[in-house]
């Protein structure tokens, strides 16, 4: 979403005539700064603006998205919400862009009775999936409501063809301990009638998730045929899964000559060789794909690193890697319990 964000951000930018050159300067830094990933140079920038009284609703919004983004949410909250008090004569998705951005402000905030209304006032202005979708979430957080929720859930879904969201629907139940419940939005998913590789990708998922080995593994099959590379990594999982090492171990490998992006495909090979036994080989897997330096892939590198030296029985090595790794991701609910097993040892 961020970066639909920006994209809108910077069209608005050159599309805008308003406001002095002072502004319009220090309106292009804001932008350039927060694709930077600096937010507090884009927060003085997009003040800068303000204080110049110059595109005030689109200033907040931007101010609202460097605040967000580095998790400082009353900041961001109040941003969004000056955003759309200087709106005179708002654009719709302009607003509706700004209200979802609010509400998962708020929603990250812990104000989710709050995030509820947001999505509620988007909804009075039209029927909008995501929106459904987002609010039938809060309910569920908020306040166990299935059945609220079950209602938006169905509501998003109206002509969707979209597996992801079936797929996330599900994940909902799962992370609220109700796989049984949730597994009925996969059934849904099954009916849709697959497009394109990626459609094949999304059901190949649905049957890992429904430990349908045989079935994922047929569906990833014409997922690769018709070019989907993806494919490959999850089809590498599924062998494992089906007890299959050699077979995984080529999908990686495949994957490995076809993409530059290598850090799935060697966590992958780690993980073949964890299976095998060979754990020199998997902490070697390991290394490489940490130096792709992919902050998506890194969480599962390390973690495989410290079951790599659990096997190896180096337990000094995985006390010290995990106490690394859990200030890194405190909230890892599974190194947490692997913690508890390495205290013992």
């Amino acid at each position: 979403m961020r970066k639909e964000v920006l994209a809108i951000g910077c069209a608005l930018m050159m599309l805008c005539g308003c406001g002095n050159n002072s502004a319009a300067q220090h309106y292009e830094s804001g932008w350039a700064a927060l694709e930077k990933k600096d937010y507090s140079t884009a927060e003085q920038e997009f003040q800068q603006v303000i204080d110049l009284d110059s595109r005030l609703a689109e200033s907040y919004r931007a101010e609202g998205i460097a605040y967000y983004s580095e998790g400082a949410y009353p900041e961001a909250i109040a941003a969004f919400s000056r955003s759309l008090n200087n709106m005179d004569d708002p654009d719709k998705e302009f607003k509706k862009d700004v209200q979802f951005y609010l509400a998962q402000a708020r929603m990250d905030y812990g104000e989710v009775d709050k995030a509820i209304e947001v999505y509620s006032e988007i909804l009075k202005a039209g029927e909008d999936a995501q929106a459904f979708f987002l609010r039938g979430k809060a309910y569920i957080i908020s306040m166990d409501d299935y059945e609220n929720a079950g209602k938006d859930f169905q509501r998003a879904l109206k002509g969707c063809e979209d597996y992801n969201l079936y797929i996330n629907i599900y994940q909902i139940y799962v992370d609220n301990n109700k796989a049984v419940d949730g597994d009925a939005y996969l059934k849904m998913a099954l009916e849709l009638e697959p497009q394109d590789g990626e459609d094949y990708y999304h059901r190949g998922r649905i049957y890992e998730y429904e430990k349908n080995y045989e079935a994922a593994r047929d569906e990833l099959k014409t997922s690769m045929e018709q070019g989907y590379e993806d494919a490959m990594l999850l089809l590498g999982r599924v062998y494992l899964e089906m007890e299959d090492p050699a077979s995984a171990r080529s999908m990686y490998q495949e994957y490995l000559q076809k993409s530059e992006q290598g850090a799935k495909a060697y966590n992958g090979l780690a993980m073949c060789d964890i299976y095998d036994g060979a754990y020199d080989s998997a902490l070697e897997n390991i290394a490489r794909g940490l130096k792709e330096n992919s902050k998506e892939d890194e969480q599962g590198l390390l973690y495989n690193e410290i079951v790599a030296y659990e096997y190896k029985r180096d337990f000094a090595t995985a006390k010290e890697k995990m106490k690394t790794y859990l200030e890194q991701y405190p909230e890892d609910e599974a190194a947490l319990r692997e913690n508890e097993f390495l205290s013992t040892r």
